[in-house]
């Protein structure tokens, strides 16, 4: 901490400084963790954010604001994940605590403490089951990314508190047979969640950009939850998401509450207490200024990108991980080491995350990517050449939400990786 404070002008500076080395997202060199829209809404996200950010979203009684923000999002939500269908939802703070608060919900309705998934679900869910003491029994998915369903379905046991499915799942971008596994589990008196968090504000919009009608949400029978993201193809500001549920019983056993304490009651519909209110006025206002026009307009833009993409990477001589039916999929490398097509890309200036099961390259497409879809292809069909020319692969390779240096990620390698957040920082 410094003796005296900074002057603002050298605490913008060091903004500059800092964000030097980062992936540079607006020019549409990356291809995660950022989800933009026009300037414009992206504009008025942000002033929504700003404007709201030191309000408490822990005291609706105090902040009516965070109530109304919260309930009129969750209800826009639902209309098109779920139409003409009553849900019950939560607020959350993104797609971790979506799974945190839904995986809660099962345990507590079903005094049972086990998860049935396919290896491609989130790690959210594995996170959510160590937290919360459950153990998980994973099925692996095949060659399409998808799981057997008759494999899945014959997992669910006694102790299964619930199914949890993708729509899609983040490796691959396939959708999980949902409407076959929900009424399989249905008829076993088990629960269904679908992690929506990609697909939630993108499938529903899919069959007007020519692609397929898909149902992933509580109007599907045996489905009793899912969680859709805000902050991902919602173009809202980080972190927001929510919770529907198919029943008030199942809502209410998310919720924590306590009484007794010297200091009053505790009421929490989700994981954090305190919290800005600006993320909630952010997704409500990335919601109402787009509407079905705005979203149907990005998700057309999308989809004609990830054409193109796929048909100028598929030309290069790669292959599609399944059948992938929106802006999120994977490509492998036949014949190629992956490292070094991945490298190519990378020592011209594109960010690449990578996988290993199959080894592939990971690709969430935004609009941004409409005006350098053709720089990309160029480039990967270069750096496609080189690689069958031998050129060595050299630098890091980046995976989901970390760089991996010096060799696979063990998990001793990656607790390592988040000591470097912490450790050994620089002031201003």
């Amino acid at each position: 901490m410094p003796e005296q404070g900074f002057h603002p002008d050298q605490l913008r500076d060091s903004w500059g400084t800092y964000s030097g080395g980062d992936v540079d997202w607006r020019g549409g060199r990356s291809w995660s963790l950022v989800y933009d829209s026009p300037a414009w809404h992206a504009e008025l996200v942000d002033d929504a954010a700003a404007r709201f950010a030191h309000e408490n979203g822990l005291s609706h009684s105090a902040f009516p604001s965070a109530a109304r923000f919260e309930s009129e999002t969750i209800s826009m939500v639902s209309s098109v994940v779920a139409p003409d269908t009553r849900t019950y939802g939560v607020f959350t703070s993104g797609g971790t605590e979506s799974l945190m608060v839904a995986v809660k919900a099962y345990r507590d309705s079903t005094g049972r403490r086990e998860m049935v998934l396919p290896n491609t679900a989130h790690p959210g869910y594995w996170k959510a089951a160590a937290y919360l003491g459950l153990t998980v029994r994973h099925i692996k998915v095949g060659s399409d990314g998808l799981p057997n369903v008759t494999e899945l379905v014959d997992a669910i046991g006694p102790e299964t508190a619930m199914v949890g499915l993708s729509a899609p799942c983040f490796p691959f971008g396939v959708v999980d047979p949902i409407e076959e596994v929900a009424a399989a589990a249905q008829e076993r008196g088990v629960g269904l969640h679908v992690d929506a968090a990609m697909g939630g504000l993108f499938l529903p919009f899919l069959p007007g950009a020519g692609g397929p009608t898909i149902g992933f949400g509580p109007n599907v029978p045996g489905v009793t939850s899912v969680s859709v993201d805000l902050h991902k193809y919602g173009y809202g500001a980080k972190g927001a998401s929510v919770v529907l549920f198919a029943t008030r019983e199942l809502r209410h056993h998310s919720y924590y509450v306590a009484t007794g304490w010297p200091g009053g009651a505790y009421a929490a519909s989700a994981v954090v207490g305190t919290r800005p209110v600006g993320a909630a006025a952010a997704a409500w206002t990335a919601v109402a200024a787009l509407g079905h026009e705005g979203y149907q307009s990005l998700v057309n833009t999308v989809m004609d990108t990830a054409r193109r993409l796929q048909e100028g990477m598929t030309g290069a001589g790669l292959q599609l991980v399944g059948s992938p039916p929106m802006g999120v999929f994977a490509v492998t490398t036949p014949g190629l080491e992956l490292s070094a097509v991945a490298s190519g890309l990378q020592r011209r200036g594109w960010w690449i995350d990578t996988q290993d099961d199959p080894p592939a390259m990971h690709f969430v497409v935004f609009p941004r990517h409409a005006a350098v879809a053709d720089r990309f292809v160029h480039d990967i069909r270069d750096a496609v050449q080189e690689a069958e020319d031998g050129v060595a692969a050299s630098g890091p390779q980046a995976s989901y939400g970390v760089m991996v240096r010096g060799g696979e990620p063990t998990e001793q390698l990656l607790k390592e990786h988040l000591d470097g957040r912490f450790d050994n920082q620089g002031a201003a």
